[in-house]
C-alpha cells in the first residue's frame, strides 16, 4: 500500500453557499491540502441548509485550483452510470486529472422523499463501477447485461484526462461492503471509526483482495474523521459535545467494546436513515448522542491540542490510514484549526 500520508478536507456543506464553496476550494488548494470532498446531497438533515449540486461545484472549482483533488461522496442510485461516467470525465478534463469519487450505499434524505429506490445497493454499486470503467476503457461500443443496467452498443465520446479510469473509493464498514472494496475499490473512505476498528476492517479488505488475487499496491486507505483542535482536550471536547450524535454510530460503539445501554427506542437510528421532515426521529437522533461517553468520543475523533492531534493521527497511521479527510469545523476556532493543520500538523507528517 502507498506510504505517503495525505490530508483532505470536507467541504463546508451544508453551511456555505455556492460562492463560499468555490472560495473554500481555492483556499484549501493554496494551503496545500491534497483533496476536497463535496457531500453529494439533494437534502441535508439540518434545517435551513444549502444543498447545491456537488459536481457543478467541482466543475466550477476545477479551473480555479491547481493541485487539490476534487471529489464527492455519492451513491449509485440517482444517476445512470453512463451519465455519471460522462459527468466525471468532463470534470476530470476541466481539472486536468484531479477528479476522484466515493460511492456509498445511499442515505434516506437523498432518496426516500423523491421515490428513488435503493434496494440491493451494493449490487448496484458494483455494477455502476463496472459500467463506468468499461465506458472509459475503450472507444468501441460495448454491451452489458446486468441485473440493474443493460447496455447495447454503448460508448462515450469523452474520456478522463490522460488516464483510463477515475479512482473509486467505497464508503462502507459492513462485511459485504468490505469484501466489495477489496475486490473493486481503488480506495476506502469510511466514517466514524476508531483505530482498532479501522485496523480490523482494513484487514478484511486485504483478505478479500487476496482471495481474488488482486494486488493492493496502489490502494488508498482513507478515513473521514471529525477533529476538534483547541488549547487542550477539555476545550476541544466541549465544542464536540453538542454534536455527539454524528460522531459515533451506535453499532460501531458497541463493536468497539463500550458497555453502553442503548434503550430500544433508539435502536437502529443513525445519520443515514434520518429524513429532514421527521422531527420526532431527528429529536431521537440528537438524544442518542447523550448516551455516548466522553472517552468514546475522544476514541473516535482527533481531539485536543496540536500535540494530542498528532499523537492520535499517529495511532490511525499505525492502524493503516494513509489519507485523512478532516471535518474540522467543530473546533473552538475553526479558522485557527485549519491554519494549524496546514502550517504545523501536515508539515510534521510530510517532512
Amino acid at each position: 500500500m502507498a506510504k505517503d500520508i495525505k490530508f483532505g478536507l470536507s467541504a463546508p456543506m451544508p453551511g456555505a453557499d455556492v460562492n463560499g464553496l468555490i472560495e473554500f476550494s481555492i483556499k484549501a488548494d493554496k494551503l496545500g491540502f491534497d483533496t476536497i470532498w463535496y457531500p453529494d446531497h439533494l437534502l441535508f438533515v439540518a434545517p435551513g441548509a444549502i444543498a447545491p449540486e456537488a459536481w457543478t461545484v467541482a466543475a466550477a472549482a476545477a479551473p480555479q485550483t491547481t493541485n487539490i483533488q476534487l471529489g464527492t461522496v455519492s451513491d449509485p442510485h440517482r444517476m445512470h452510470p453512463a451519465v455519471f461516467a460522462q459527468r466525471l470525465a468532463t470534470v476530470d478534463q476541466l481539472s486536468k486529472g484531479r477528479t476522484v469519487l466515493t460511492l456509498g450505499v445511499g442515505e434516506s434524505m437523498n432518496l426516500d422523499a423523491f421515490g428513488i429506490e435503493w434496494n440491493k445497493p451494493l449490487g448496484k454499486l458494483k455494477e455502476s463501477i463496472d459500467v463506468m470503467n468499461m465506458l472509459w476503457d475503450t472507444d468501441e461500443p460495448i454491451n452489458f447485461d446486468g441485473q440493474f443496467y443493460k447496455l447495447e452498443d454503448a460508448f462515450l465520446q469523452i474520456k478522463p484526462y490522460e488516464r483510463n479510469s477515475i479512482p473509486f473509493y467505497i464508503a462502507t464498514h459492513t462485511p459485504k461492503g468490505l469484501q466489495l472494496t477489496g475486490e473493486k475499490g481503488n480506495g476506502w473512505l469510511p466514517i466514524d471509526l476508531n483505530p482498532g476498528l479501522y485496523k480490523e476492517y482494513l484487514g478484511d479488505i486485504t483478505s478479500a483482495a487476496e482471495n481474488v488475487n488482486r494486488p493492493l499496491d496502489d490502494f488508498d486507505p482513507a478515513l473521514w474523521v471529525f477533529t476538534s483542535l483547541g488549547k487542550d482536550v477539555d476545550e476541544a471536547y466541549k465544542t464536540l459535545e453538542p454534536f455527539k450524535y454524528v460522531l459515533v454510530m451506535q453499532d460501531q460503539l458497541l463493536k468497539a467494546g463500550y458497555d453502553v445501554d442503548i434503550p430500544e427506542e433508539y435502536h437502529g437510528i443513525n445519520y443515514f436513515n434520518i429524513v429532514p421532515t421527521d422531527e420526532e426521529k431527528r429529536a431521537k437522533f440528537r438524544e442518542l448522542g447523550q448516551l455516548f461517553p466522553r472517552e468514546a468520543i475522544l476514541d473516535f475523533t482527533i481531539t485536543g491540542a496540536k500535540k494530542d492531534c498528532i499523537e492520535k493521527i499517529e495511532k490511525y497511521i499505525d492502524a493503516g490510514v494513509r489519507n485523512f479527510v478532516l471535518f474540522y469545523r467543530f473546533s473552538p476556532d475553526p479558522d485557527l484549526a485549519l491554519e494549524t493543520y496546514a502550517k504545523e500538523i501536515i508539515p510534521y507528517f510530510k517532512g
